[in-house]
């Protein structure tokens, strides 16, 4: 199957994309309470950027398909979005032994045509997403709600600072927090990020 996947570490920033590859990889293996996603769209990430560094990523581990979010179709027809985090303390498709990690960091990820995943993480995608949209919502948009309602557990009427506005976190921090009632603040060294976050809902 078709797959973008990283074989070699670049040494700088300046050369992250000569251990990039798009070519041909094997298809998922199958495995009891995981399940196989003919992906319709993924979505990229800074993680993946990472990735390219060996961050997260262990040189042993190559060659290894980058992504961690998608949203495609299961074997029986239905509709989801991937989500993106493997094992952990709960351990679902893995047991509860197994380290937290992402897509991409111990099993191939989501920039492939199929995915194999942990059942328990597929999620159904909403009627009213495209399968682009549902695409971009996992990483980015849980880690800024995590960050405004778990951790930070933002009330209507308070005020948040957002920094770095224009970043697939930032810009999902602004549009929940300004949905949540929260007066929202953001900086920016980019004057046309700063007015777009404007747009979406930034104080």
């Amino acid at each position: 199957m078709l797959a973008a996947y990283v074989t070699r570490f670049g040494a700088s920033p300046d050369d992250l994309l000569d251990g990039l590859e798009v070519g041909d990889r094997p298809e998922p293996e199958e495995r009891e309470h995981w399940t196989t996603v003919d992906v319709r769209a993924a979505s990229l990430n800074h993680h993946d950027l990472w990735s390219l560094r060996g961050v997260g990523l262990r040189a042993e581990a190559l060659p290894m398909t980058l992504g961690t979010d998608a949203a495609g179709v299961t074997p029986d027809g239905r509709e989801v979005v991937v989500h993106g985090v493997v094992g952990g303390a709960l351990g679902h498709g893995v047991g509860p032994d197994e380290p937290r990690s992402l897509l991409s960091e111990r099993y191939p990820g989501t920039l492939a045509e199929r995915v194999a995943v942990p059942t328990w993480n597929l999620v159904d995608k909403p009627a009213g997403l495209s399968f682009v949209e549902a695409a971009c919502v996992p990483t980015a948009w849980l880690t800024a709600y995590t960050m405004l309602f778990t951790r930070g557990r933002a009330t209507p009427g308070q005020r948040v600072l957002v920094q770095g506005a224009g970043g697939g976190v930032a810009t999902a921090a602004v549009l929940l927090g300004a949905a949540a009632g929260l007066e929202v603040l953001v900086t920016s060294r980019d004057e046309a990020r700063r007015a777009r976050a404007v747009e979406l809902g930034a104080a």
